[in-house]
Parts: structure tokens; C-alpha cells; sequence
């Protein structure tokens, strides 16, 4: 019956296959996440840097101006108009280094958009779903089973144990999993 309602060429998608690849895709967005956070650091790292060397800089002429008070004013003049090429030449080598960094954290953020992984969520709630179904269907087939025999029903107890740990452990990874779907709407 299932053979005829597919169609030729059509192949059922494991859903054992699709939660690894779901899995594999979110140890992917977890790297690519804590590079994200390792290149930040750089920046900032490379910034602060930047500001010290600046403002020791800027402190070593102001000491320089009074150790050469005695000296010509033309003369300070130009060391410190070299002074301030060299710290805007390094300032603008900095610049360019902070626009390449938020330019690869751009592109890892897009890499690790949750939009992409929508789809999968949205197959995984709806397999939940089909799960739940299964649970209560089995268990209801056991009870009627139960009550055709004559006997001792403890069995008939352990297995709605069962049953229901494992309809409520799906019910948890459905909510998890809406919880996900909706933050990319």
C-alpha cells in the first residue's frame, strides 16, 4: 500500500540519517560560532593594542615637546607632523585589518544563520509528531491485547511505563525543536 502511494524514483529519507546530519550541521554552526568569537577577540585584541600604541605615542611627543622647549619651534613642528603620518599610517593599516575581520565575521554569521536549518526542524517536528502517534496507538493496541487475556496484567503496567517515558521524552524534543523553528520566523 505505502509501495504504491510513492511515486517512481522517489526514495523514503531516513530520519535517523537526517538527525546525524542535523547533528553534524550544529557542531558545524558551534565552530564556526566559537570562531566567530576567537576572531572578535583578535579584533578587540588588536584594537586595544592600537590605543596603546597611540596614546604612548602621543605621550612620548608631549614628552618631547618639553625636553626640546629650547630648540626650535620649526623643528617640533616637523617631528611631530612625522609623528602624526606614522601613527595615521598605522592607523589606517589597522582599519583595513578590522574591515577584513567583521567581513569574515559577516560571512560565518550568514554560514550559521538558523533560517538554514528551518527545513530540518520543521521535518524532525513533524516525525515527533508521527512518533507520538505510534506511542499512543501502541499503547492502546497492548491495552486492548490485556484485556482479551485472562491473567496477570503487571506486564500490561511496565509497558505503559514504557510507553508513556518514551511519548514524553518526545513530547520535550518537539517543544525544543518549536522553540527553534520559532526563532526563525
Amino acid at each position: 500500500m505505502l509501495d504504491d502511494d510513492r511515486e517512481e524514483g522517489e526514495t523514503e529519507v531516513n530520519p535517523v540519517d537526517l538527525l546525524k546530519k542535523v547533528e553534524k550541521q550544529a557542531v558545524a554552526n558551534k565552530v564556526l560560532m566559537f570562531t566567530a568569537m576567537a576572531i572578535s577577540g583578535i579584533i578587540i585584541t588588536v584594537m586595544a593594542t592600537g590605543m596603546t600604541v597611540m596614546f604612548l605615542r602621543i605621550s612620548a611627543l608631549t614628552e618631547a615637546s618639553q625636553v626640546e622647549r629650547e630648540g626650535p619651534l620649526e623643528e617640533q613642528f616637523i617631528a611631530l607632523e612625522q609623528q602624526l603620518m606614522l601613527l595615521a599610517d598605522f592607523r589606517k593599516s589597522e582599519l583595513k585589518k578590522v574591515v577584513a575581520y567583521t567581513k569574515q565575521l559577516e560571512k560565518v554569521a550568514s554560514d550559521c544563520s538558523v533560517e538554514k536549518a528551518a527545513p530540518y526542524q520543521q521535518f524532525l517536528v513533524t516525525r515527533e509528531q508521527d512518533f507520538q502517534q505510534l506511542v499512543t496507538t501502541i499503547k492502546s493496541g497492548t491495552t486492548d491485547l490485556a484485556g482479551m487475556n485472562k491473567g496477570s496484567k503487571k506486564w500490561l503496567d511496565i509497558h505503559n511505563k514504557t510507553l508513556d517515558d518514551l511519548k514524553d521524552l518526545s513530547i520535550e524534543r518537539k517543544t525544543k525543536l518549536e522553540k527553534l523553528t520559532e526563532g526563525t520566523k
